[in-house]
């Protein structure tokens, strides 16, 4: 019995006195260890959520999407979106916007939305320049 405490003991000791005498080597790995993870993670996270770039199309494009120049009636800007006013709204090819770069659509009674994101101002003044 004696024995089996005095070696206890003598592993106990040298094991807390490794650790203590160690105690700065270990906090630099362990950080070291924690923003490798880190680091790893955040690359693994940032390619997932990379996003195709959204292309600006001509002038062109966007009108023969649209149906041409004759079919709009009015139009605006408003943050990521053009709003655009039609005569006929069964013109409208919504395969080609996309592929101009409209990410998305919003049908209301009398106005198309175009939801182009971060381009949109870029985009307004491809069709329509600066005159509004």
């Amino acid at each position: 019995m004696c024995y089996y405490t005095i070696m206890n003991n003598l592993i106990l000791s040298s094991t807390s006195d490794f650790f203590l005498s160690n105690l700065w080597w270990i906090i630099t790995i362990a950080v070291i260890i924690a923003l490798g993870a880190f680091f790893l993670i955040d690359s693994l996270l940032a390619k997932k959520k990379k996003e195709p770039k959204v292309k600006i199309a001509t002038k062109s494009e966007y009108l023969d999407a649209l149906g041409g120049s004759e079919n709009l009636i009015d139009k605006e800007l408003k943050g990521s979106r053009i709003i655009v006013k039609l005569n006929d709204y069964s013109k409208v090819n919504e395969e080609k916007l996309k592929e101009a770069g409209v990410t998305g659509f919003i049908k209301m009674s009398d106005k198309l939305t175009l939801v182009i994101k971060d381009k949109a101002e870029d985009a307004y003044q491809v069709i329509f320049g600066n005159n509004d």
